[in-house]
């Protein structure tokens, strides 16, 4: 064979190939139609059957699961007396707030309050000596020692 008839018959399979790939590419992209088929006939509607669910409740007696054994009631040493609260004056310590601490366009200030003496930094909610810090502004700051709130203006 001369080297032209090589080159037909394999630009021929080479057509082939890309033939066989070009026609199922195209199959796939293009599919044939299929006709519906429709029935004039009745189409018969059967409903689900009820399902009873299973249902349960939840005993209020529970059991430790360590000691395996059921929990007891914790009773109270109630007599029915009622107990008079004994209305004592609250002596605040002495307090002196002395400024704020603050980032721009920042809310998480830091207070100093001297409390006693000592110089404390205080953030909104947090507690040192029973005395907690409730709200605060650049001029005064609200606190609370022992259930009682008062109100402390900066000093220089």
């Amino acid at each position: 064979m001369n080297k032209k008839v090589k080159t037909y018959i394999l630009l021929g399979i080479v057509l082939g190939i890309w033939g066989t790939i070009g026609y199922q590419v195209y199959t796939k992209l293009n599919p044939d139609e299929e006709l519906i088929t429709t029935s004039n006939g009745m189409v018969s509607f059967t409903p689900k059957q009820h399902i009873v669910k299973d249902t349960f409740s939840i005993s209020p007696a529970h059991h430790d699961p360590f000691l395996n054994k059921p929990y007891q009631k914790r009773r109270g040493a109630t007599t029915g007396k009622k107990t008079t609260k004994n209305n004592k004056t609250i002596v605040f310590p002495k307090v002196v707030y002395k400024g704020v601490i603050s980032k721009q366009k920042s809310s998480n200030n830091i207070y100093i309050i001297e409390v006693n003496g000592t110089q404390q930094l205080f953030k909104v909610g947090k507690e040192i000596d029973s005395i907690r810090l409730v709200k605060g502004t650049k001029k005064s700051v609200l606190i609370s020692y022992k259930g009682k709130r008062k109100e402390v203006t900066i000093q220089h």
